[in-house]
């Protein structure tokens, strides 16, 4: 029987809301990339299709599905497109998990279905062209949070943040 699944969006973000620049991350954080893999091992991956050919983007082992109206985009046998975020989802349906990764349109139109945010915060402003939308805070409880100072592998200290839906919680 399939089922909706939970839907959760990862991504890291600068103090202003910079995710991107020129379809790329405008920093090099290791330590924040293994928390990625760490959370979203064996996890069915939903992202837009700049974010998904980006060179600095990492795929799914497991399963991507890629939002497009493009049917030309390079895939392999765990890529499968869909036109829209709902078509996305009903693709994932038989998924118990799945992780929303952007890009910035992507993250505003799942916003409002996701239960948790696993959103990691770069301590800086940066100049960007994507941005994360605005949240309403007010409908989120912080469950968690891992601060990263800087070091010689990581130029801006970060926090690595973890809320769930305050009405997810009362489920």
């Amino acid at each position: 029987m399939s089922h909706a699944p939970h839907l959760y969006i990862i991504a890291a973000m600068s103090e202003n809301h910079v995710i991107g620049l020129n379809n790329r991350l405008p920093w090099h954080l290791p330590d924040e990339w293994k928390h990625f893999r760490k959370v979203t091992d064996g996890k069915a991956f939903l992202t837009g299709r700049k974010s998904f050919e980006a060179p600095d983007s990492l795929h799914s082992s497991y399963r991507n599905v890629v939002l497009t109206r493009n049917q030309n985009v390079a895939k392999s046998a765990d890529t499968e497109l869909a036109e829209d975020l709902h078509d996305g989802i009903a693709l994932l349906k038989d998924e118990n998990e799945v992780f929303v990764l952007g890009g910035a349109s992507v993250f505003k139109q799942a916003l409002p279905l996701v239960e948790r945010l696993y959103l990691t915060i770069v301590h800086t402003t940066v100049d960007g062209d994507a941005f994360f939308p605005n949240v309403d805070w007010d409908e989120w409880k912080l469950i968690s949070s891992d601060y990263h100072e800087t070091d010689e592998h990581h130029q801006y200290a970060f926090s690595m943040n973890l809320y769930i839906r305050k009405e997810a919680l009362k489920k």
